[in-house]
């Protein structure tokens, strides 16, 4: 499970970390996400979605989904409610962990003509 991790990390092309999130090594877009509960495979899951750039420039905010890569194949969840609450943060509603293991958030995001995918895992215990 560590070299899963490792590799799904390293995967998202990211460098440091964001208040518990990732970083970009081709633009200077952080993305974080928090939540008041826990994540199951029970109930509807809930969370804030953070950007932040430590440049000025133009974000735009793609998509933000789900999924869970299963060896050579993998499955997404159904398509996430995103709501804008403030400038760089979302409200994100409808994220449904459908079975338990490791999850990715993807974040697909444009900074000043730069498009890019940042990835940050979820571990569902139940």
């Amino acid at each position: 499970m560590k070299y899963l991790m490792m590799f799904l990390l390293s995967l998202s092309l990211n460098s440091f970390a964001f208040e518990g999130g990732v970083c970009s090594q081709q633009t200077t877009l952080c993305a974080n996400i928090s939540s008041e509960v826990d994540f199951t495979t029970t109930s509807e899951g809930r969370f804030l979605l953070k950007l932040k750039a430590t440049e000025g420039g133009d974000i735009q905010l793609n998509k933000v989904d789900l999924w869970m890569q299963m060896g050579h194949h993998g499955h997404g969840s159904s398509p996430l409610k995103v709501t804008l609450v403030s400038p760089l943060e979302y409200d994100i509603t409808k994220a449904y962990f459908v079975m338990k293991g490791l999850w990715q958030v993807r974040v697909s995001y444009t900074q000043d003509g730069v498009s890019e995918r940042l990835i940050i895992p979820v571990m569902i215990h139940e």
